[in-house]
């Protein structure tokens, strides 16, 4: 079994989510700090509006997301191992081109929208005009998402989780500052700005050192130059069906907050927040798996169907197992982790905790599932299944908020569509290796 384990950890897989996860453990340590610290600094109401003007963002990110960053990450794996230096050119070429499109297109649009929207949605229109500062920031990110998108597909794992978890402490620890202050909301949304500009300018500084050292990778000088020159089409093609169920996916982690806000008091959206927040952790420590899932499914492809069964379901019993073996430690430990860190005023988090424990036991068994799609190019089966999520989920809410109070509606929704989505999922997916 020594000499087993020995040989497994020699893995290049295996070495290179042991460094994510590191990383991610660094990660999830600063979530928490922050989580914990907004949480007391602002109590359950403005807590629950901090949780909005995310959500908001996070909507509107739906739309700008135009699957530029997983084509991206996709095809440039492939290029750069077979040493196409034009091809590798091309490829980030398109993902600068398409994220500036989005910005040009739709992300100005919402800044001048934002307070207007929010108003209708949450009949507050303060949410917008924090919430277009947030948006401001995330315009500055696409040079740092370009460095992050070569890293990841060079394998130059170390440096990017130095580099993720230097900007996840940034993040974190300006907006406390400036709510420390005094500032309030206001100072969460500058925070956030201000640790934007800085890493615009670090990623253009780290890019700018990375193509000195590999000839294969274009200047950004380079990329702009090559703008005309794409085919944007071809690019496009493959990656609209990559947007369209990444972004379903996202609209569905966003409709319970969207959800509450609407029908919930702003106490309400705080509290369940934190219980959503502290069930997801074990999900958070799997993200490292499902990441160079991308990477690795398409690798095992190229070999044969077989080794990409094999590969598949073994990644998923073994993560599936990891974050049932979750399950029971995160739920016992619910009531004393959140009154001790987050303080008696989310007591009524605990119980909604209870309520959403079941996503741990399922969160493990769904890590390749995107990848997995995307590797066999059966996207729009995905994207069925997510629609379908959607609209149960929808209707639930709707149905069950005529018998119980909102955060029972949106939970029970929530817990009895991830059931069934998941069933689903593997229920075609065995059809789809059956066929082949």
């Amino acid at each position: 079994m020594i000499s087993r384990f020995k040989d497994f950890i020699k893995i290049s897989f295996v070495q290179d989510v042991g460094i994510l996860q590191i990383g991610k453990f660094f990660s999830i340590f600063l979530s928490i700090a922050s989580s914990v610290i907004l949480a007391r600094l602002l109590k359950p109401e403005l807590y629950g509006t901090y949780g909005l003007i995310f959500a908001f963002v996070g909507l509107v990110g739906i739309f700008m997301n135009w699957g530029g960053s997983f084509a991206s990450l996709t095809l440039l794996s492939e290029a750069y191992a077979k040493k196409d230096k034009q091809e590798v050119k091309n490829i980030l070429t398109y993902f600068v081109k398409v994220t500036l499109l989005a910005i040009c297109i739709v992300g100005i649009l919402s800044v001048f929208l934002a307070p207007f929207l929010t108003s209708l949605l949450y009949n507050n229109s303060q949410i917008g005009n924090w919430a277009r500062i947030v948006l401001l920031a995330s315009f500055l990110g696409v040079i740092y998402g370009l460095l992050v998108i070569v890293l990841q597909s060079i394998r130059k794992i170390k440096q990017l989780t130095i580099l993720e978890t230097f900007s996840k402490f940034v993040y974190t620890l300006l907006p406390i500052i400036f709510v420390f202050l005094g500032f309030g909301l206001t100072g969460i949304v500058w925070g956030h700005f201000i640790s934007a500009f800085i890493f615009l300018v670090l990623a253009i500084f780290l890019y700018s050192f990375l193509i000195k050292k590999d000839e294969l990778l274009p200047s950004l000088s380079q990329i702009f130059l090559n703008f005309r020159r794409i085919n944007f089409k071809k690019y496009f093609n493959f990656s609209f069906l990559i947007a369209l169920d990444k972004n379903i996916g996202r609209f569905l982690s966003l409709l319970p907050v969207i959800f509450l806000g609407i029908f919930a008091s702003m106490q309400d959206v705080g509290y369940f927040k934190i219980a959503l927040g502290y069930i997801a952790i074990p999900s958070m420590i799997l993200e490292p798996i499902a990441r160079l899932l991308t990477v690795q499914l398409p690798k095992s492809k190229s070999y044969n169907l077989q080794t990409l069964k094999e590969h598949f379901y073994k990644t998923t019993l073994y993560s599936g197992l990891i974050s049932v073996l979750l399950f029971v430690p995160f739920v016992v430990l619910a009531p004393y982790l959140i009154k001790l860190f987050y303080g008696l005023e989310y007591i009524p988090s605990i119980q909604l905790a209870y309520y959403l424990s079941v996503l741990i036991a399922l969160s493990g068994f769904s890590v390749g599932l995107g990848a997995f799609y995307r590797t066999v190019n059966r996207m729009k089966t995905s994207i069925t299944i997510n629609i379908c999520y959607a609209i149960l989920i929808i209707l639930l809410i709707f149905i069950l908020i005529k018998f119980y109070n909102p955060l029972i509606a949106v939970i029970s929704s929530l817990v009895i569509c991830n059931v069934f989505s998941l069933a689903l999922h593997f229920y075609i997916i065995r059809k789809i290796f059956n066929k082949v």
